[in-house]
């Protein structure tokens, strides 16, 4: 938010410093982001009057304009459609550097020369304004320098504000801080309001349907105003929030806001279509055109403000076209009205707009003392600078009133919390200098807290305004400590830490998903599995939470190889989501899992080629995790999925305990995702891996006695599983074999068709002895045996 310094010391009363005085705010909360000099880009910017314009030969859009800047003429080339002779304007002199960066210099353009230039608002850094010229409604003498005719002697501070804090997006609220801050009280802005005997009630009515979405709404009828330009010095504060100055009516609705912090709208109730307001939801399939000539197609998210018969505005976030105020308007229906800030939020969003009113809406406006101050206030304006009668009284429909919170804070615990000494008097007045009420019995002081400061729920809460208000750079440095050094981590934090730092170990990339889900890519992996359905999705893509990490990873992959990234070794630890049908419901929530997804080449290295990455790389991924986590047997059980290739999915099993699935991505899958080379999957529960580890290390001692190992090319069927293989011979072999593995798997000419040659490695060693060459033939005669009968193999000699 964009306010004037100026303002705020006089809202305030306190005179400190620009910097003094942003640096106190920021250190209380009311973060000052920027400050910014108005008339850094006035210098040698003076006030003019066109005097003559002349057309320059052979250009249809620029003129030659004759500008006198007192006690001299000058000749200036100025194309804007707006310039007239007898204008007053801004002109920039030679040597002047405007916003922007342009600096002004003698030119010549199409055979004129041009000494200067009539400026826009946006030259001067003023406004984002650039449609013609700045035309200046002042009697400052000609050749007077713009920043003071203009009183633009004034610093623009922007605040970066918390969402909690809406009281602080006016100038009032501001100058709250600053004045509690001084030890002060804010200056109210006076309201002279005089009614005319005729009554607002005789005039219009209100209904809201709604209350829930609209628990307060008021209006004021002002009749007989005169629209036309408002004073300067209300645009110029405008000007510096960043608000163009469009229409008296308009702009003190504007200023009001930017005053008081709520939003207020005028209608005029000559084109309203009726004498009664009618606050509902909107219909299903309604149209509304907004001021800025948009049609929108509504729904019951939006909360619309009608005359009984079709909308007039969108409650909180725009006017409509058929009833805004145009330079005829005569009699004005003033709006202040509260509005749910999660309705707000919902219509804004539909709606596709944000404004200055639905940004204070949708973090919740007063709905007591703001709203009424604001009515009666722009009320008062009308009256004064357009010359408006205020008809007698306010149409309120208040249907229940909400009441200021009772927070009783412990002078003592807040003393505890913050380590201070601060006294209960002291807190006293902390708290009155933002206008909270205090009583102050024995014990807690009981503390009312207006319903402008929403934010304020609980004791911890008061006490964070003593801490900032007293200053945060009063509270000591501590000396000991009164509670734990630290918060300890929990421990499936802790599991996902180690998890990563072994994945990234094993040479694997981390990649973040958001939880959110297209259920068309879902669909591919599970087609039947309950979804959780986002009721307010802000993406058409994104429409579910999802079920399973493989189809965001999959779109990750798809990402990457469009970009050419074609070797890729990911994985990514996140949560699935899955409907609660119960409280009793075990398989509903949340659950933590762990996916790792390769595809492409090895990495080309000077002593290795690049290979494609298999399914063999992925388990043995896999076989490492299992091993550096001291978890059982690592095993894979045949289990087909539509998703996967046929004959390569499988389960995971540890200690013949299912913990996720593995599988090379099928054709369908790929073909979805638009990738054209081979992808593999495994998908794991990582709490249930977390489970199935190993409480602590076995220790064992290092072997004393040699090994023997025996190498074994087996030729078998093609549909024999490796894993099957290994598991035979584990158990043909006893306890005497020390480790099996597969090492290769070849399938080529010497091999004949539909068969395949696995190369199997067996380690032999006791732990008691040296093994004989003659015990380890033995046994391993009983494995080829073995393998010939089972398998129907044949053990290749070369």
């Amino acid at each position: 938010m964009k306010i004037s310094y100026n303002w705020i010391k006089e809202l305030s009363g306190v005179d400190w410093l620009v910097d003094d005085l942003a640096e106190r705010l920021t250190l209380c909360g009311t973060a000052c982001e920027e400050i910014e000099p108005m008339a850094e880009h006035l210098d040698k910017v003076v006030v003019g009057k066109v005097i003559k314009l002349s057309p320059i030969k052979g250009a249809d859009k620029i003129q030659l304009a004759t500008v006198d800047v007192g006690g001299e003429t000058m000749d200036l080339v100025c194309g804007a459609p707006n310039v007239a002779e007898g204008q007053t304007v801004p002109v920039a002199l030679l040597g002047a550097k405007l916003a922007g960066g342009m600096e002004i210099k003698r030119v010549k353009i199409r055979g004129v020369t041009s000494c200067g230039m009539i400026c826009s608002e946006r030259e001067l850094g003023l406004s984002e304004d650039h449609a013609g010229i700045m035309v200046l409604d002042t009697d400052a003498s000609l050749g007077t320098p713009l920043a003071e005719a203009l009183s633009f002697n004034d610093y623009r501070l922007t605040f970066e504000l918390t969402p909690n804090r809406p009281d602080s997006m006016c100038a009032i609220g501001i100058a709250r801080d600053l004045a509690a801050l001084a030890n002060t009280h804010v200056r109210y802005p006076e309201i002279k309001l005089t009614q005319s005997s005729a009554k607002a009630t005789d005039e219009v009515s209100v209904v809201i349907e709604d209350p829930d979405a609209c628990p307060r709404y008021a209006a004021r009828v002002i009749k007989g105003v005169s629209v036309g330009e408002s004073p300067w010095w209300m645009q110029q504060r405008l000007l510096m929030s960043g608000i163009r100055p469009i229409s008296s009516i308009v702009d003190i609705t504007n200023y009001v806001m930017l005053e008081t912090g709520h939003p207020l709208h005028a209608f005029d109730l000559d084109r309203f279509g009726s004498r009664e307001v009618v606050v509902r939801r909107a219909k299903p399939g309604e149209t509304f055109t907004t001021l800025d000539y948009k049609e929108h197609e509504l729904t019951p998210d939006v909360l619309l403000i009608t005359n009984g018969k079709e909308g007039v505005a969108a409650g909180g976030v725009m006017g409509g076209l058929n009833s805004e105020v145009s330079d005829d308007t005569a009699t004005v229906l003033l709006e202040a009205a509260f509005f749910n800030p999660s309705v707000i939020r919902k219509s804004k969003r539909h709606l596709g707009l944000a404004t200055e009113s639905s940004a204070r809406f949708e973090r919740g406006a007063d709905p007591n003392g703001g709203l009424e101050r604001a009515i009666d206030r722009a009320a008062a304006l009308m009256a004064e600078l357009c010359g408006g009668e205020v008809l007698q009284g306010v149409v309120d429909c208040y249907p229940e009133k909400i009441m200021p919170m009772t927070v009783s804070i412990r002078p003592e615990r807040c003393n505890r919390i913050l380590g201070t000494a601060i006294s209960s008097q002291r807190m006293q007045e902390i708290f009155e200098g933002l206008e909270f009420s205090v009583s102050n019995g024995q014990g807690p002081l009981q503390v009312t807290v207006p319903t402008f400061r929403p934010d304020i729920e609980r004791e911890i809460d008061l006490i964070e305004e003593v801490a900032r208000i007293e200053g945060f750079d009063a509270v000591p440095d501590a000396i000991y400590n009164l509670g734990p050094l630290y918060t300890p981590r929990h421990p499936v934090d802790m599991f996902q830490q180690e998890l990563r730092q072994l994945m990234v170990g094993a040479g694997f990339d981390e990649i973040l998903n958001h939880g959110l889900a297209d259920t068309r890519d879902a669909g591919v992996f599970y087609p039947d599995q309950p979804e959780v359905k986002l009721a307010n999705y802000s993406s058409g893509d994104l429409n579910i939470m999802r079920t399973s990490l493989m189809p965001t990873t999959a779109e990750v992959v798809a990402h990457n190889l469009a970009h050419r990234n074609l070797d890729l070794r990911l994985f990514e630890i996140g949560n699935v989501y899955f409907p609660v049908a119960n409280q009793d419901d075990p398989t509903g929530g949340q659950r933590l899992r762990l996916v790792i997804a390769v595809t492409g080449d090895t990495e080309h290295t000077w002593r290795d080629r690049p290979r494609p990455l298999d399914f063999y790389d992925i388990t043995g991924a896999l076989e490492e995790l299992c091993d550096r986590l001291g978890l059982g047997e690592l095993t894979f059980k045949d289990s087909p999925r539509e998703f996967f290739q046929p004959d390569v999915g499988f389960e995971v099993l540890i200690d013949d305990k299912p913990v996720g699935i593995i599988g090379e991505l099928g054709s369908k899958a790929l073909k979805h995702f638009g990738i054209k080379q081979p992808v593999y999957m495994a998908e794991l529960e990582a709490e249930k891996i977390m489970d199935l580890r190993r409480p602590l290390a076995e220790y064992r001692p290092l072997p004393v006695y040699p090994s023997a190992p025996r190498d074994l090319a087996i030729v078998v069927d093609t549909g024999v599983r490796a894993g099957e293989l290994i598991a035979a011979i584990k158990e043909t072999a006893g306890d005497l074999a020390e480790h099996v593995g597969i090492f290769d798997l070849y399938t080529g000419k010497q091999i004949q068709e539909g068969r395949k040659s696995i190369a199997v490695t067996i380690r032999y060693r006791s732990p008691e002895r040296s093994l004989s060459s003659e015990e380890v033939d033995e046994r391993q005669a009983h494995v080829v045996e073995m393998l010939n009968q089972k398998f129907n193999a044949e053990i290749r000699d070369k």
